[in-house]
């Protein structure tokens, strides 16, 4: 924890200043390097940071062999956040990268108490999701943590690496199960390198996981792996204020990417917080506050179309653009969104039954 931040890998984070970051753990500004085809999240400054990922660059330009590592704890379903990791491992898939993706359903035990069938459940409809976004299945290896021989023999191998009082030091006083975790996260992320050899990793992350990027780049450097690299990015805010996190206990906070659109919908109507006047006449006088206002925070992830979004920002501040209005404008575009990926993921349901078979 530093000043203004909470930093927890198994528990409430909460970044309030970003420079800090960048001074106090060494995170790189991810707007200074030269990305092909930025996407929109990597052009706006979302993600915002990146922990040496220019061999990964140079790799991708020069075509050279490189991965993608990611997953996620199986315990809920995909929001409309997960979207944005998923579309960074499909930006490297398409420039090159080969694919890592683990259900972490260790850690889930570990951490949530969910069985491995839970979890498997789970796993289910968030690989649903990830087809859906347009995620190459027949080119990534997908696997639960329980199922890999290799990364659970791996986790005993770097436990070696490790002490106690290590342990402690990063991630603070747990118990015995949460740091067995951690190892076989290490193991996780190092499965490209042990497959193929010493090669360019990037695993894209909130800044929440870096404790588990900082400890397996010390591991891979005393097993003569190439650390791996990181992007980092900004966590999307709560429907319910842009100082609160997205969390099951306020599911009217949350739009789910399995929800019925129609109630994603009336969510936003509802309960995105307003950065407008208390009322018509004021609002049009003033003019409303964008960096508080959800509805146009969601729209700097979704909305690709740069003019567009400058001239709703614009309209706003202005007091043209009533709050009702860009609400209307988010919930169209969340809408229309949701149908269109619940009809991808109808069709990616034989596929996915079959890798997890």
């Amino acid at each position: 924890m530093t000043e203004g931040n909470v930093i927890d890998a198994f528990g409430t984070s909460e970044i309030r200043d970003y420079d800090k970051l960048f001074r106090e753990f060494g995170v790189e500004d991810f707007t200074k390097l030269d990305a092909p085809d930025p996407l929109t999240t990597m052009r706006r400054g979302i993600v915002f940071g990146h922990r040496d990922l220019k061999p990964v660059l140079k790799a991708m330009k020069k075509g050279e062999k490189f991965a993608v590592m990611s997953g996620i704890k199986p315990s809920n379903y995909f929001h409309i956040g997960s979207k944005m990791v998923v579309d960074e491992i499909v930006y490297f898939q398409n420039h090159g990268g080969l694919v890592y993706y683990t259900f972490a359903d260790v850690e889930t035990l570990a951490d949530n108490g969910l069985s491995f069938k839970e979890s498997r459940e789970y796993a289910r409809d968030n690989l649903l999701d990830l087809a859906a976004l347009g995620l190459d299945l027949d080119k990534a290896k997908i696997y639960l943590q329980s199922e890999e021989p290799t990364v659970l023999k791996q986790a005993h191998v770097y436990a070696r690496n490790v002490t106690n009082n290590m342990l402690e030091a990063i991630y603070g006083e747990h118990p015995v199960r949460i740091y067995m975790a951690v190892l076989v996260q290490v193991a996780d992320i190092l499965l490209p390198q042990l497959e193929h050899g010493p090669m360019p990793v990037v695993v894209p992350v909130g800044f929440d996981q870096d404790p588990h990027i900082r400890l397996t780049r010390d591991i891979a450097r005393k097993h003569k792996l190439m650390p791996p690299a990181s992007t980092y990015h900004k966590f999307i805010c709560s429907l319910l204020g842009v100082e609160r996190k997205m969390s099951k206990r306020e599911p009217q906070g949350v739009i789910y990417l399995n929800e019925d659109p129609k109630k994603a919908r009336k969510k936003i109507m509802k309960y995105a917080y307003s950065g407008g006047k208390p009322t018509v006449e004021e609002h049009r006088e003033k003019g409303g506050d964008p960096s508080v206002d959800v509805s146009y925070q969601y729209l700097t992830y979704l909305m690709s179309d740069d003019e567009k979004l400058k001239k709703i920002r614009r309209d706003y501040e202005r007091g043209d653009l009533l709050s009702g209005d860009l609400k209307k404008i988010l919930a169209d575009h969340v809408e229309e969104f949701l149908i269109n990926h619940q009809k991808k993921r109808e069709k990616a349901g034989k596929k996915v039954d079959k890798i997890l078979a």
